[in-house]
């Protein structure tokens, strides 16, 4: 066994190094692939599995691809670029591949660079979203591709035939260079079709993400979103678009488009979207020919490749109240779930004449006249207990609702004991100044006039301190008046104020002018502000100080409503306990009663309206209510 090892080992020294690193290496093609983002991104990942799948489906032997991630949207600038080249000339500097895969304009610039200086003579499979690559310089040879449309303008046809009370299109798209560039684009194809339909456009690009939710938010009503992408904003801060689509979804108040289909599913109404994994296979179809030899793809120009489908989300549909005598023929409808009538067609004939039977026999039975009065009275005593039982279920929410005022208020009391002496240490200090200056020879009656006046001042404060109080520990009958919704939230905030400083939170009050008036109880609707604003600082006590932040907002979505929402800054609801927060004696706290909402609610409902709950990931939780507005005099 030794001599032969020695002999294999003297003859691997005879071979030159070349020769050993050729035997060494595996049979079979090699393929380098440069994609311009993350391959964790969705639309690359869908892409480079397709591409990869088609090349080995496409391959007799074995094939080896290697992909490479250049991250040109999270990163800017001319040194990032230089970096990005010296690097890949470093790592595949004595490594040759038989083919170079690369996706998008920008990452195509640096690759033909690369193949420049290290393999001038490997075939090139390009995929570009610009169809005018080589217009401004000669075409390298030896390149073959295709040419991906994001088809704008059959997205934006596609939403005026869904929605035809379109007026303004909006248009969202990211800060990056890419983006940049592909913001002219989009806007140059969408020209005419506004010119002809006179559409306005709303630009949202390059916007920072918070001013682009808010704006999304107060969106005017006769506009539809298009959306493209959004990998960064202008302080170059890196964003998953997918997750940004979610975000956008949440706050927009008005339908939206898209281009890609990752994102099918969000919340889209649909679009011309892209299908990455057909994008895949057509590039592993032209990599397969170009390995194989075949010499007429490096003559023609970019063809186009065909992988955009129309396409709308039914359920979207059913959200945004769009009929579906509005999709064109031909659009694929997803998500398209059959109504309970398709389902169970069969079972509610069933049902319906098994009934039908049931009515017959029933129809043939004669009940005596005794039975029918007696059975009459019956009904009537049941129509009594009934009438009385919800009497006193009311007055037992009265007096729930009474009790938790007033246990709310106990909450509050080192907070209003702060609020009474103030203006009692200032009335005594302003009395005791005008009793020296009294005394003051000659008497400064100015300045003992200037003291009455503080007096005064400081006894209206404190008053009013005292009228707060005794209006919400007031207990009677619930009277259906006016009231201003901004005003109720001011003097729920007053009487709040030193509590909120004490525990460290900061409020802010959003209130829309000129809010329609509401009916209702004045004393209920201020218990509902309270208990809103007491659990939201309970919520966020195991915030940091200076973190607390609890804002207020008032609206009015519609006409005729208003609107009372409450977010802190907390860590959310879990979404399993949404569905119980509302429910009596159910609490998350250890000294909590659990009826603060429930009362909350039970308040909100008398009033015509429904307290709702949610939790947006990563901002705390959300409570609002829509009221009805009162009726005008001009409605009336």
């Amino acid at each position: 066994m030794s001599w032969r090892m020695v002999f294999v080992f003297c003859i691997l020294l005879l071979l030159p190094p070349q020769a050993v690193g050729q035997e060494a290496r595996p049979a079979g093609k090699s393929v380098i692939l440069l994609i311009p983002e993350d391959t964790a991104l969705p639309a690359m990942a869908t892409l480079v599995a397709s591409l990869r799948s088609s090349l080995w489906e496409a391959q007799d032997g074995p094939l080896t691809l290697d992909v490479e991630s250049l991250d040109l949207g999270w990163a800017r600038g001319p040194a990032y670029t230089h970096a990005l080249h010296t690097w890949y000339l470093a790592k595949y500097r004595e490594r040759r591949p038989d083919a170079l895969i690369v996706f998008r304009s920008d990452a195509i610039q640096l690759a033909l660079q690369l193949r420049r200086e290290l393999w001038p003579d490997i075939p090139m499979i390009v995929l570009s979203e610009d169809e005018r690559l080589w217009e401004q310089q000669p075409r390298p040879e030896r390149v073959a591709g295709r040419w991906l449309h994001y088809d704008i303008r059959a997205t934006a046809e596609l939403a005026l035939q869904l929605l035809p009370s379109t007026r303004r299109l909006a248009l969202v798209n990211g800060s990056s260079p890419w983006e940049r560039a592909r913001q002219e684009q989009l806007v140059r194809e969408l020209q005419p079709l506004l010119a002809q339909r006179g559409l306005e456009l709303i630009d949202l690009s390059n916007l920072p993400l918070a001013e682009l939710l808010e704006r999304a938010r107060t969106l005017p009503d006769d506009t539809t979103v298009l959306t493209s992408t959004f990998m960064t904003d202008p302080s170059g801060r890196p964003f998953v678009g997918r997750e940004i689509a979610r975000m956008f979804l949440s706050a927009c108040n008005r339908p939206s488009f898209a281009l890609h289909d990752t994102v099918l599913g969000l919340g889209f109404v649909g679009g011309a979207l892209v299908s990455y994994e057909a994008v895949g296979q057509q590039l592993g179809m032209l990599t397969s020919r170009v390995l194989r030899g075949e010499q007429e793809e490096f003559l023609a120009p970019l063809k186009p490749a065909p992988v955009d489908t129309l396409t709308v989300d039914a359920r979207a549909l059913r959200r945004w109240g769009i009929p579906r005598e509005r999709v064109p023929p031909g659009v694929r409808l997803a998500f398209d779930e059959p109504t309970l009538w398709e389902r169970y067609r069969w079972w509610v004939l069933g049902a319906l004449t098994i009934s039908g039977l049931q009515a017959l026999v029933a129809g043939g039975l004669v009940v005596e006249r005794r039975r029918r009065m007696r059975a009459q009275a019956e009904l009537l005593e049941r129509q009594r207990l009934e009438k009385l039982a919800e009497m006193e279920a009311r007055r037992t929410l009265e007096q729930l609702a009474h009790v938790s005022r007033v246990a709310a208020l106990g909450e509050l009391t080192a907070s209003l004991a702060h609020e009474l002496n103030q203006p009692l240490a200032a009335i005594l200090s302003n009395a005791q100044a005008a009793r020296r200056l009294l005394n003051a020879t000659p008497a400064e009656l100015d300045e003992v006039r200037e003291a009455l006046e503080d007096i005064i001042s400081d006894d209206k404060r404190a008053g009013e301190v005292i009228h707060r109080m005794r209006a919400l520990l007031k207990r009677g009958e619930p009277r259906q008046e006016l009231h201003s919704l901004n005003d109720l939230v001011r003097e729920v905030a007053r009487l709040m104020a030193n509590d909120m400083h004490l525990r460290g939170a900061t409020l802010q009050l959003a209130l829309a002018p000129s809010l329609p008036t509401v009916q209702g109880d004045g004393i209920q609707l201020q218990q509902v502000v309270l208990n809103l604003l007491i659990n939201a600082m309970d919520a966020m006590a195991d915030v940091p100080a200076g973190q607390r932040q609890l804002q207020v907002r008032t609206a009015s979505p519609g006409p005729g409503q208003v609107e009372l929402s409450v977010q802190d800054s907390g860590g959310g609801i879990e979404p399993s306990r949404l569905a119980l927060i509302f429910e009596p004696f159910y609490s998350t706290k250890a000294h909590g009663l659990g009826m603060g909402l429930s009362i909350s609610r039970s308040i909100v409902e008398a009033h015509g309206s429904r307290l709702q709950a949610e939790s947006p990931p990563g901002q705390g939780a959300l409570l609002r209510c829509v009221l009805p507005a009162a009726p005008t005099e001009s409605s009336s």
